[in-house]
């Protein structure tokens, strides 16, 4: 690894080892490297699993897709075996859903794409087994489309075949409990139908950012799975097709035999839902069915409708610990801050369509309960123990996240006392940093708390890569929480103090663009010092065309100022007579007469 890959900084920590960020320097680009840990202390053994699991996981990267990360190579030095990977630049849905659910059009992207995912790895055969949400990475393309790439397919499976000597003998629980099929408590062998389990429930939490199985203990949950304790989607979130709801139930039916055979099933049954123009909505409530015989299959919508009525829910005996929540407002997915406006935000932000009257083919998606006998249980206890680390490893991973948001309130005091101070003269912020500070002074509930957020914005620098001018151009330009006011002096008293003659193009577009006629003149005067050659026809067109008199008038005065530096004042005098010739309003026209003296004076 010394030779070709360059460590930057460690990225990640995982079940399934380290995760660092690297530069290839024979390909020229960044990767993401991922450390294997060995569990055995026997070093001809050690050595030898190394072997195994180098040759075996080489035909991961045999797996070309784009919704799977891309395994670009496997190898070993001295410190074990690694895993080169693309490095993807975005957020796991993990992440992307602590604050709300998705909302319909954002999860149907996001279903059809794991789908997809989850089709081409079982082709080859290839088993994830611990499907999550932080296993699944969002990014988005320049159009501003978020897409999906499930992480680390194949290494589960793989690393926890190499550490172990057998399935059998294993009295370990791998995974994560709130996603795992049964089958992987029970310790049976697995198929895809348990990577169509743990994806249903990840698409549960996704709709309703609630785990689908709880309790407040390890054995609460993994009960929880095997008795099917579970509260039918269509009962907790509203505003969803009916039938979408009880696909996902269909997913994760407690036996793998009611559920989809493949993924490839699961995928041809949605997208024949999803023809339907006017679906029934879930009503995020529960509704009294009647009628005989589960089913644990979801109906094809070209099948005929049974003539008997649906099938009943079946009652199931809810835990007393069991948490509900309301379900917070969905929010779209949106591209990061400082990002080009999404070509499909239109598409994420409609609204779906109603219908009271449509046809709906239920589906009894909901599996009979099962009870499990006492041996049965009685075999699950030597799993608990290892289980409980899982949870340990979850409660510490939260308690770090509290910590580390701890760190950050009161670094976010100190920073604001600083800019308080007239002595500082610097402030070094990250970009996540910048883009907290906008949002809070475009929503301070004090005039004195936004003057010292501006006035930090000033001074400034960046500690990454991020482009700060840029950013805070950007936001002056296109953020909806600005009042009127505030963008003018975030103009004015921020961009216009920085003073950075790039931002020149950026301003002068925001000027011609904009409905807010104050915070276009604010603009118009923070780019006049640094105005040149090439911006006099945009500004020229200002004071011919555009019909507000103020930003004419403001747009003249940079017009003048300019021609004073202009090196091209005879060749822009004779633009101002084709101008001043194709000129019918005699205010404008008086106006171009002005500015062709001043073209030619001196």
């Amino acid at each position: 690894m010394e030779t070709r890959y360059e460590i930057r900084e460690k990225i990640g920590q995982g079940g399934l080892g380290a995760v660092f960020r690297a530069y290839d320097t024979r390909m020229n680009r960044e990767v993401a490297i991922k450390r294997i840990p060995l569990t055995t202390d026997d070093p001809a053994l050690q050595e030898e699993s190394t072997r195994q699991l180098v040759k075996e996981a080489g035909a991961l990267a045999s797996l070309q897709h784009p919704n799977i990360v891309t395994i670009y190579d496997v190898e070993s030095d001295a410190n074990g075996p690694f895993v080169v990977m693309e490095l993807i630049s975005g957020k796991t849905l993990n992440e992307l859903i602590q604050e709300a659910p998705l909302t319909w059009p954002d999860f149907r992207e996001l279903a059809l794409q794991t789908q997809e995912g989850l089709i081409a790895a079982h082709e080859l055969k290839m088993i994830h087994s611990d499907i999550k949400p932080s296993n699944l990475m969002l990014s988005w393309l320049p159009s501003g489309k978020f897409q999906t790439k499930i992480v680390d397919f194949g290494l589960a499976t793989l690393i926890h075949a190499q550490s172990h000597e057998a399935l059998e003998s294993s009295d370990s629980v791998f995974g994560s409990i709130f996603f795992m099929a049964p089958e992987q408590f029970e310790r049976a062998l697995l198929d895809c139908r348990a990577d169509l389990y743990a994806m249903g429930c990840v698409y549960y939490q996704a709709l309703t950012c609630i785990e689908p199985f709880q309790g407040t203990t390890v054995e609460a949950v993994i009960d929880a799975h095997l008795e099917h304790r579970v509260i039918p989607l269509q009962d907790l979130r509203a505003d969803i097709p009916v039938w979408a709801c009880e696909w996902i139930m269909w997913l994760i039916n407690r036996m793998r035999t009611d559920r989809p055979a493949s993924a490839r099933d699961a995928l041809q049954l949605f997208l024949q839902n999803d023809q339907n123009q006017h679906p029934t909505l879930s009503l995020g409530k529960a509704r009294t069915r009647s009628g005989t015989g589960p089913r644990s299959r979801l109906a094809t919508p070209a099948a005929p409708p049974s003539p008997r009525l649906a099938p009943p829910r079946e009652e199931v005996p809810q835990d007393p610990t069991l948490r509900l929540f309301k379900i917070t407002a969905p929010q779209p997915l949106l591209p990061p801050e400082g990002s080009k406006p999404s070509l499909y935000g239109a598409a994420l932000e409609s609204p779906i369509p109603t219908a009271t009257s449509a046809i709906h083919h239920p589906a009894g998606a909901h599996a009979i309960p099962i009870k499990v006998k006492k041996d049965s249980r009685n075999s699950l206890r030597i799993t608990f123990a290892a289980a409980g680390i899982v949870m340990l490893a979850l409660a510490g991973s939260h308690l770090s996240k509290r910590i580390d948001q701890h760190r950050q309130s009161q670094r976010h005091g100190l920073l604001l006392d600083q800019a308080r101070s007239s002595n500082t003269k610097e402030i070094i912020l990250s970009g996540p940093e910048l883009n907290r500070f906008l949002n809070e002074a475009a929503n301070a509930d004090t005039e004195e708390m936004q003057k010292t957020i501006f006035r930090l914005l000033t001074i400034a620098k960046p500690a990454d890569a991020t482009n700060f001018d840029s950013y805070l151009t950007e936001f002056a330009s296109t953020s909806t929480q600005l009042l009127p006011e505030a963008r003018k002096t975030l103009i004015l008293s921020v961009i216009g103090k920085r003073s950075n003659r790039a931002m020149v193009p950026s301003l002068l577009d925001f000027a011609r663009k904009t409905k807010d006629v104050s915070s276009g003149v604010a603009a118009l005067q923070v780019l006049s010092p640094f105005s040149g050659d090439e911006q006099l026809p945009d500004l020229l067109a200002v004071v011919q065309f555009h019909p507000n008199p103020a930003l004419k008038k403001a747009a003249e005065e940079v017009l003048v100022e300019t021609l004073k530096r202009s090196k091209q004042r005879t060749a822009f005098a004779k633009q101002l007579a084709q101008a001043i010739d194709g000129t019918t309003d005699l205010k404008t026209r008086k106006t171009l007469i002005k500015l062709q003296s001043a073209s030619t004076d001196g």
